[in-house]
C-alpha cells in the first residue's frame, strides 16, 4: 500500500470514528423515559410540599401564642404513612409535655389532659396542636393533579404496555394521541383512556382491566408498598 493510500485509509477511519462518537454522544445525551418510580417519587414530593405548606400556615398563625405559652418551637418532621402517624404524634406529645396522656387506639390517636386548667390547659392544647401539625401524612393518591413526570410516564406506559397488551389480547384499542393532546386532555379534566372503546362491553372491559391494568393501578400498588 502506498503512502497516499495509507493516508486515505487513515482519513476514512478517522471520519468513521468521529461519526460513531457523534452518534454515541447524541444517544447518551437523550433524556431517559421516566419510570414508575420517578412518577411515584414526584407524587410523594408533591404530598410533602402540601403538608409543609400546611405546617407553615400553622406556624404563621400560631407561633406567637406558642412562644407565649413556652411550647417548644415546632419543626416540620416530614411525612409518614397513615398507619404510623398516630405513633409519631404521640411520641412528639410525650416529649413536648409528658403530663399529657397520648395513646393509640386502633388507628386513631387519643389524648387526655384531665385536671389541667387555665394556662396549663392552654399549653397542653397548643402542644397537641403543634405536634399534630409537625407530622404530615403521606396519603396514597392524595397528590392531584398528576405532575409532568407522571404524565410523561403514563403516556409512555400506554404506548409501550397497555395498548400492545390490549391488541395482543384481541381487545379493541384506540389510537394513541400525540403527547401534547394527551396532556391537554388531562388538564381539561377529560383524560384519554386506552379502554374508551370498551365502555359498551362490560365483559371486555373487565377482561382488559385484568389483563392490562391501568397505569393508575400500578402507581397505587407502588405507593402502598413499604
Amino acid at each position: 500500500m502506498t503512502a497516499a493510500s495509507r493516508a486515505v485509509s487513515a482519513r476514512r477511519v478517522a471520519v468513521a470514528v468521529g461519526l460513531l462518537t457523534l452518534l454515541t454522544g447524541c444517544t447518551s445525551s437523550a433524556p431517559a423515559a421516566p419510570t414508575l418510580d420517578d412518577a411515584v417519587a414526584e407524587r410523594r414530593a408533591a404530598i410533602e410540599a402540601a403538608e409543609r405548606e400546611r405546617f407553615n400556615a400553622f406556624v404563621a398563625s400560631s407561633s406567637a401564642r406558642i412562644a407565649e405559652l413556652g411550647v417548644p418551637v415546632p419543626e416540620f418532621q416530614g411525612v409518614v404513612a397513615r398507619e404510623v402517624w398516630p405513633d409519631a404524634v404521640a411520641a412528639c406529645i410525650d416529649q413536648t409535655d409528658p403530663r399529657i396522656r397520648a395513646d393509640r387506639v386502633d388507628d386513631r390517636l387519643t389524648v387526655s389532659y384531665f385536671g389541667m386548667v387555665g394556662e396549663l390547659y392552654d399549653r397542653s392544647r397548643w402542644a397537641i396542636e403543634s405536634c399534630t401539625a409537625q407530622v404530615g401524612v403521606a396519603e396514597p393518591g392524595a397528590a392531584a393533579p398528576p405532575g409532568p413526570i407522571e404524565l410523561a410516564w403514563r403516556y409512555d406506559d400506554a404506548r409501550t404496555r397497555v395498548l400492545p397488551c390490549l391488541r395482543g389480547a384481541g381487545l379493541a384499542a384506540p389510537s394513541l394521541p400525540s403527547e401534547g393532546a394527551f396532556v391537554a386532555a388531562e388538564a381539561a379534566g377529560s383524560p384519554w383512556s386506552p379502554y374508551a372503546l370498551l365502555q359498551g362491553d362490560p365483559a371486555g372491559l373487565q377482561r382488559a382491566l385484568t389483563l392490562c391494568p391501568p397505569s393508575s393501578r400500578l402507581i397505587a400498588e407502588r405507593e402502598a408498598a413499604p
